[in-house]
């Protein structure tokens, strides 16, 4: 009977050492998971932050050149009007010519 007691005593404290095993390891893995938890909420924190000003700035670089584009069009259109009056300026002149040379 005693020799029975001293085994199950024995495998109890087996038992009782990996226990304390787990318990370590157990520690551990809670203590890692609240580390890449608090790694990622710095990461999306960091994310955030940097591209938040990054599309600001992009957003400004489209607006400088959606102006520089939208002023070189008005240039553009400027000139295509002055060459529109023109054409219609010389086509009439033309006419005159011909009519011209074709009453001499």
């Amino acid at each position: 009977m005693e020799e029975t007691l001293n085994q199950i005593l024995s495998e109890l404290q087996k038992v009782n050492q990996r226990m304390d095993v787990f318990e370590k390891r157990f520690d551990n893995l809670d203590k890692d998971v609240k580390e890449l938890k608090d790694g990622q909420e710095q990461l999306k924190d960091s994310t955030i932050n940097r591209v938040g000003p990054y599309i600001e700035e992009v957003a400004k670089h489209i607006d400088e050149s959606f102006d520089d584009v939208k002023e070189t069009l008005e240039d553009q259109q400027r000139v295509i009007d002055t060459l529109a009056v023109r054409s219609v300026k010389n086509e009439s002149e033309i006419k005159d010519f011909r009519r011209i040379l074709k009453n001499h």
